[in-house]
C-alpha cells in the first residue's frame, strides 16, 4: 500500500510534499550549502572583496618590543606541603603583538602577574589615536 503523501527530492533543490504525483502543497528554498559562497575573508582577501579595501592588522609593522614577564602558576601536580599549595615561580619573554593573549592565559589557568619589563626594543610613545 503506497503511502498517503509522498515526499520527493530532485537535484534542483526542489522539495515537493504533495498526495498525489504532480500535486504540489509547498515548496522550499534550495539547501544552503549548494548556494552559499563567502563573499569575502576575514582579511579581505577572498572572492569579492570590498572594492579593493584590505583589513588592516592590529600589529605594528617591524615591532621589536617583547615584555620580561614573571608569574605565578599554582602547581599542576596539586601537591600539598604543609596545607599549602606549591606554587611555579616562571619568566617568560612574550612578544609585544601576542601580550593581552598571553595576559589572559595565565590569568585563566589561576595564575597572578608578579612583573613585567621591557626586555628588547625601545619604548614607543603613545600617541592616543591608534
Amino acid at each position: 500500500m503506497a503511502p498517503a503523501f509522498a515526499l520527493t527530492t530532485a537535484f534542483t533543490g526542489r522539495v515537493t510534499l504533495g498526495a498525489r504525483p504532480g500535486a504540489s502543497l509547498c515548496t522550499a528554498a534550495p539547501p544552503a550549502t549548494a548556494a552559499l559562497r563567502m563573499g569575502y575573508d576575514m582579511n579581505g582577501s577572498g572572492a569579492n572583496t570590498l572594492v579593493g579595501r584590505t583589513i588592516k592588522s592590529s600589529g605594528v609593522e617591524k615591532d621589536t618590543r617583547a615584555f620580561k614577564v614573571t608569574f605565578v602558576l599554582p602547581s599542576q601536580s596539586r601537591l600539598y606541603t604543609f596545607r599549602e599549595l606549591q606554587n611555579v615561580y616562571t619568566t617568560k619573554i612574550v612578544p609585544f603583538s601576542s601580550w593581552y593573549a598571553e595576559q589572559q592565559r595565565i590569568q585563566k589557568m589561576g595564575g597572578k602577574i608578579m612583573k613585567v619589563e621591557l626586555a628588547s626594543g625601545s619604548q614607543m610613545r603613545s600617541v592616543g589615536n591608534s
